[in-house]
């Protein structure tokens, strides 16, 4: 047909022939070229990168059919895969490039991705800053808002207050207008009764006699004149009296306040002074004790700086020491006091002088009862010890009390021997129990418990007031726990300055006494069977002075306020609240002092109570009747308020004097 030879069965379809480079390598019956198409199934060439990625995706659009001609075919494939691996290196060159080149693009996109990611990071940075700005503002709105709801509502309480009061002015107003009207009319009703009756005394006169009723009207008048002048000259005379008596009472309410004034400035310097004394005094302790490199002061031995050495020589310390060698300092220290004040102070000064020996021997003792003997012997010596120490501190009280009652009369001579024997018992038990060297950090966390001036005693420069009292309790701490520095190794017990104080003493000194009062006495001393009989003083009478000081410094605060009201002329609703408080407050110590079984030392403030109530009653009486400060009374009635108030005040303070001597009589060893 048309010259073509037939189809043979193995021939190829069009689509599937051979390249054309594959010409004279195939045995064709038609010498018919292949096709110029790519082989069949050619996945061994390069194909291009897809989607930036090395992986080679193969072509599988074509189909393959095969037929009987093998070695045909074979022979073809041959020849076309030998053509197809030179186009692959062609291909693979320009795979190279091209992704060489997708690299570039790619480090330029994380470049890219970066800097997006940086100013991303920046913006979100930025977006927290103005956040927090946005939150700053709305905090500042707020307070803002709140301040301004605030002053509103103050202004509005104010705007309320004011309305009130001009309620209250326009009610008192209103009042004050009827009452006028009122007086009007009844001064109208008066003139013109008056009226009538002179007319009617006018046609009654000219109906009598003429030259009688002149007489009448004439000798009446005279008398009337009479009583008047009378009435006037009364009058004057007891306007001079009153002024006079008001000129009076201001002079002595000036007087008075001056007084008062000036007595709370003393009182705050004694306060300081007070304060001075003790911190002095116990950096005095302090440094002694850290010091330790001189003897006792009231000894005459010869000089010997290395008093340490002699005390350990003699057996009194040892590192396992019942009594801390800080307590025996402070034993010195209030003997010393007790020597000098009985010598160069008043009398009654002694009396505190004694209270701080009670308090170191009762510190001594306290140590001794933090430790247990273990044998019996030793237990027996420590308690026949403490009970010589309780007989001699019994004896130096006594012989104190004595001195202070008898204003002088008592020679010192019998407390300087009383303070011997007590010291000596005390080197005895020192002797037996041994001193314990305190560590420099017990010694700096070591509070003062009030040796130097203990709580409840009379202050240093004055008589004890309330104020002075009630700042005592702030003395038990050191004002200077670090002013010090770190203590050296014990050298010795302190030495003492005074060398007169033991000029009537059995021995020279209680170093010394040591010995000769052991040889003197032997075992002569008995043996107490209740051991050291300390006992405290009464707790209630105690806890009592300490609610009377407070109750007591309050109520002055109260009546200092009281006056100045009435000073600056104040109305009823500023002084009667402050006569409400004290009259509660001394309610609350008189109810408080006879529940602790003194009743019968508050007849006196009981009624100065009564009459600052009944001084409060009569001036709500007088304010129900509207009396201000412009009337008399009003003025007479708050010029008798002071000196009510300073009765009751002295009062206060006499009890609390009488409280603390009944503390001073009980504080003794039983």
């Amino acid at each position: 047909m048309g010259g073509y030879p037939p189809r043979a069965a193995s021939r190829r379809q069009p689509s599937n022939a051979s390249s054309i480079r594959g010409v004279g390598l195939i045995a064709d019956s038609y010498d018919v070229p292949p096709s110029p198409g790519l082989p069949p199934n050619g996945y061994d060439r390069p194909t291009p990168k897809q989607s930036q990625s090395n992986t080679i995706i193969p072509n599988k659009s074509t189909m393959v059919e095969e037929d009987d001609d093998g070695p045909d075919d074979d022979q073809a494939q041959d020849t076309y895969a030998f053509g197809g691996k030179l186009e692959k290196g062609e291909d693979m060159e320009q795979s190279g490039a091209a992704s060489e080149h997708n690299k570039q693009i790619s480090e330029e996109y994380e470049v890219q991705l970066r800097e997006l990611r940086e100013k991303l990071d920046g913006m979100e940075d930025q977006l927290k800053k103005k956040d927090d700005e946005l939150n700053e503002a709305l905090e500042g709105e707020r307070s803002r808002s709140t301040a301004v709801d605030a002053e509103k509502s103050e202004w509005s309480t104010t705007r309320l207050e004011l309305e009130n009061k001009l309620a209250e002015a326009q009610n008192l107003n209103e009042a004050l207008r009827e009452q006028l009207d009122q007086l009007r009319d009844e001064h109208a009703n008066e003139i013109r009764q008056i009226r009538d009756e002179a007319e009617d005394a006018r046609h009654s006169a000219a109906d009598a006699a003429p030259g009688k009723n002149d007489e009448e009207l004439a000798r009446e008048n005279e008398e009337l004149r009479t009583a008047l002048d009378e009435q006037r000259q009364i009058t004057m005379q007891v306007r001079r009296e009153a002024q006079e008596f008001l000129r009076e009472m201001k002079l002595l309410s000036d007087q008075s306040g001056s007084s008062w004034a000036k007595q709370g400035e003393l009182e705050k310097t004694i306060e300081t002074l007070e304060k001075e004394v003790k911190e002095w005094r116990n950096r005095y302790a302090r440094a002694k004790t850290q010091r330790r490199s001189m003897r006792s002061s009231s000894m005459s031995l010869p000089a010997d700086e290395d008093a340490g050495r002699y005390v350990r020589d003699k057996g009194f310390t040892a590192d396992n020491g019942l009594v801390k060698d800080t307590h025996v300092t402070k034993f010195q220290i209030a003997i010393d006091e007790l020597l000098r004040r009985a010598r160069v102070e008043e009398p009654n000064k002694v009396i505190d002088a004694m209270k701080s020996v009670v308090m170191s021997v009762r510190r001594l003792t306290k140590d001794l009862d933090a430790s247990l003997p273990n044998d019996e012997q030793t237990r027996q010596q420590r308690k026949q010890l403490k009970g010589r120490v309780s007989s001699t501190a019994n004896n130096l009280i006594t012989a104190a009390k004595t001195f202070a009652t008898s204003a002088g009369i008592s020679p010192v001579s019998v407390l300087d021997a009383a303070a011997s024997n007590l010291v000596s018992a005390i080197v005895d038990l020192l002797r037996l129990v041994k001193i314990r060297i305190t560590p420099d950090e017990e010694l700096e966390e070591e509070d003062d418990d009030g040796t130097a001036t203990p709580v409840g005693s009379v202050g240093v420069f004055s008589p004890r007031t309330a104020k002075s009292q009630s700042i005592q309790s702030s003395y038990q701490q050191d004002p200077y726990p670090q002013d010090v520095p770190p203590p050296p190794p014990f050298q010795g017990l302190g030495k003492r300055t005074s060398m007169e104080s033991s000029a009537y003493s059995p021995v020279n000194s209680p170093r010394e006494s040591v010995e000769p009062y052991n040889k003197a006495n032997g075992n002569g001393f008995q043996s107490m069977s209740n051991g050291y009989g300390m006992r405290e003083a009464d707790s209630k009478t105690e806890e009592l002075k300490v609610y009377l000081d407070d109750q007591t410094a309050f109520l002055v605060q109260t009546i200092q306020s009281l006056v100045g009201s009435i000073r600056g002329a104040a109305d009823i609703n500023q002084i009667e609240p402050l006569i409400r408080s004290i009259v509660d407050t001394v309610g609350k110590v008189t109810s408080e002092t006879e529940a602790a079984g003194n009743g019968n030392m508050i007849g006196r403030l009981a009624e100065s109570r009564q009459r600052i109530m009944e001084a409060g009653e009569r001036g709500q009486e007088l304010a129900a009747d509207g009396k201000g400060e412009d009337d008399r009374e009003w003025r007479m009635w708050t010029q008798t308020l002071p000196p009510i108030a300073f009765e009751i005040a002295r009062e206060t303070k006499d009890l609390v004097q009488r409280i603390d001597h009944l503390l001073v009589t009980n504080d003794d060893f039983s």
